[in-house]
């Protein structure tokens, strides 16, 4: 049998085949999805109202936008086929997005682009102050200046400032800030730079200074040639000192140190250690503070002190109990500092046993008596006597050999006076002075006192003073406590 050509057997195959089935048309027609690739932004879709919408950043240019979309069917917009990612549309006023299905339905959206709000441009330092110590700033809008005081004596060179912004940032040196956490450094102006968020930026100039001391205060006083300290007294603001006997007080230098901000004597600027003073007369030293108030301290200048042991009684006839040693001013004397030392004579150096400091007593007037002694010493009216303490007993000042009595002034650091009874004492150290002292003026001392006979050693004649203790002591047999030899 003869076979049949090859494509007469491939039409009889495809002859046999049944045609395939034609699928319905699609009646579903949606936008699932819509954005803009360029602004990078999503829109909102709802379904049931068809709309889309979209916000896009101020500024953006709405008329030329391309929108990416996913839809079931095809896409058209005023009768244009869209294509996702390519076609460009007008977004000045709203559009109409038509997805249309297979079936011939359609349903349209209608996408509307609306603009954002612009970037702020706010960037203002709102409020402004320092945490430890706490110390609020003044804000001035108007020149960006802000200025805050701190309390006096801070340390400007690592404060912490807190602030509040309406900008996004703030930096200093290009440095971001934090507030209430980073530290700068304020001995100089800071510029604080707060930038808004539309990029635009704004510079406050920070002062930080500290309030002015109140500080008012001379810490120290002397005087340069001679040189001699001088003795402050805080709560009286009296400066004494006391120079060499003969010292010329009519032009001196003195050398002090001061808190605050300048010294001055009758409105002159004193420079310590230059400027000169004549001191015959008190001076009122008046201390500035950085804040403008001021004290004044009275600085009294004297050269020597006129106060003599004029009269003794240290041995009397069986008990010793009315010893008394009396003083006389040969001029008006300022006690302050002024002690009367006992010294025991019976030991190499002779050593202080006892002393009676008088600057408690104020003053006394030129040809004044003073007596230091127990209750049962009476003295004049016109003469003033203390009783120290424990002088209400007996025994209170040795008789000798060799003992002494001395005037010492604690401010000018020298013997006013000095007297050794029944014997010498050149060696003698007393407390406070570390070199030895003489203790007697001559080469010899007073007389002894008596134990036999009723009677004291005194200056014969009354406030004679050679300078010899021998010379100008006499044993005396009337007591004249408090008055003249």
């Amino acid at each position: 049998m003869k076979s049949l050509p090859l494509f007469l057997v491939v039409l009889f195959l495809a002859a046999c085949v049944p045609p395939a089935p034609i699928a319905p048309p699609s009646a579903n027609a949606t936008l699932s999805s819509f954005s803009f690739a360029s602004p990078a932004v999503n829109g909102e879709i709802d379904q049931g109202a068809g709309t889309v919408h979209v916000e896009v950043p101020a500024g953006t240019d709405v008329t030329t936008l391309v929108a990416v979309f996913t839809a079931t069917g095809t896409v058209a917009v005023g009768g244009v086929a869209q294509v996702s990612g390519e076609t460009a549309n007008d977004f000045s006023s709203p559009v109409e997005y038509r997805a249309s299905a297979t079936d011939g339905s359609c349903t349209s959206y209608t996408v509307s682009v609306v603009k954002g709000a612009p970037p702020s441009a706010e960037k203002a330092l709102t409020s402004f102050a320092m945490t430890q110590p706490a110390a609020a700033g003044a804000v001035d809008q108007e020149t960006h200046a802000i200025h805050v005081t701190m309390p006096h004596g801070t340390d400007l060179t690592s404060l912490v400032a807190v602030f509040a912004t309406t900008g996004i940032r703030v930096t200093v040196d290009d440095t971001e800030q934090q507030s209430g956490i980073t530290v700068n450094d304020f001995t100089e102006a800071r510029a604080y730079v707060v930038y808004a968020a539309d990029g635009s930026s704004c510079a406050y100039t920070v002062v930080v200074d500290t309030a002015p001391g109140t500080d008012k205060t001379l810490t120290s006083f002397g005087l340069l040639a001679p040189a001699c300290a001088g003795l402050i007294d805080e709560e009286a603001r009296i400066i004494r000192v006391r120079a060499p006997d003969g010292t010329d007080l009519s032009s001196l230098v003195a050398v002090f140190s001061a808190t605050g901000a300048h010294v001055s004597v009758l409105g002159r600027e004193q420079t310590s250690g230059v400027t000169a003073n004549d001191f015959r007369a008190p001076l009122d030293y008046v201390v500035t503070a950085e804040d403008g108030s001021q004290v004044s301290y009275t600085v009294r200048v004297s050269a020597g002190v006129p106060l003599l042991i004029n009269e003794m009684d240290v041995d009397q006839v069986g008990t010793d109990n009315a010893e008394y040693v009396e003083l006389y001013a040969a001029g008006d004397v300022d006690l302050a500092g002024i002690a009367l030392v006992l010294i025991n004579g019976g030991v190499t150096p002779g050593a202080e046993y006892a002393r009676i400091d008088l600057g408690h007593l104020g003053t006394l007037a030129a040809g004044a008596y003073l007596v230091i002694a127990g209750p049962n010493v009476a003295v004049p009216a016109n003469a003033m006597k203390v009783t120290p303490a424990g002088w209400e007993s007996s025994n209170r000042i040795q008789n000798g050999p060799n003992d002494a009595l001395m005037v010492f002034d604690t401010i000018g650091d020298r013997i006013i006076d000095t007297v050794t009874y029944a014997g010498v004492l050149h060696r003698a150290l007393i407390a406070g002075h570390a070199a030895e002292l003489d203790a007697t003026e001559g080469s010899a001392g007073a007389p002894a006192d008596s134990n036999t006979l009723v009677g004291s050693i005194g200056r014969s004649p009354n406030a004679t003073d050679t300078g010899r203790n021998n010379a100008d002591f006499k044993f005396n047999p009337a007591l004249t406590p408090g008055g003249p030899n």
